[in-house]
Parts: structure tokens; C-alpha cells; sequence
């Protein structure tokens, strides 16, 4: 398995006695994700200090506020 990978990085598809599994080396599976650059690992980072700094907003609360920046 790990020629195939070090070939194309994967993903592979296997079969298991419980389905298909997919693998692949980690930096495919983030550059998937979107997770490849440090901008975006910064920004991720900055939203999980908000949220345990308890700067947040109660979904309906945001929604409400978008709705009146955006209305014509």
C-alpha cells in the first residue's frame, strides 16, 4: 500500500469487511480539506481563540444582523 501511495498519494479505494475505505497520504487529505496554506490554518486558529474567548453570537441574532446589512 504504501508504493501506491508514494506513486499518487492516494486516495485509494479498498475494500473491508465493512466497505469501501478510502486512504490517502495526510497532505492530500488536507489539501483537500482546504487546509494546505497557513492562511487558512490561521484563520481556523482565530475562530477556535473567538470561540474560547466566548466571543460569539447566537446563530438567529446573526442571521437577523446580515439580513439588515443586506436589504434594499
Amino acid at each position: 500500500m504504501e508504493a501506491l501511495l508514494g506513486e499518487h498519494g492516494g486516495p485509494l479505494s479498498i475494500a473491508g469487511s465493512q466497505g469501501e475505505y478510502v486512504v490517502m497520504r495526510n497532505d492530500v487529505y488536507q489539501s483537500m480539506l482546504g487546509l494546505n496554506d497557513d492562511e487558512s490554518l490561521a484563520a481556523i486558529h482565530r475562530g477556535l481563540d473567538d470561540l474560547d474567548a466566548g466571543r460569539t453570537q447566537p446563530l438567529d441574532e446573526a442571521m437577523k444582523e446580515l439580513r439588515g446589512r443586506h436589504e434594499s
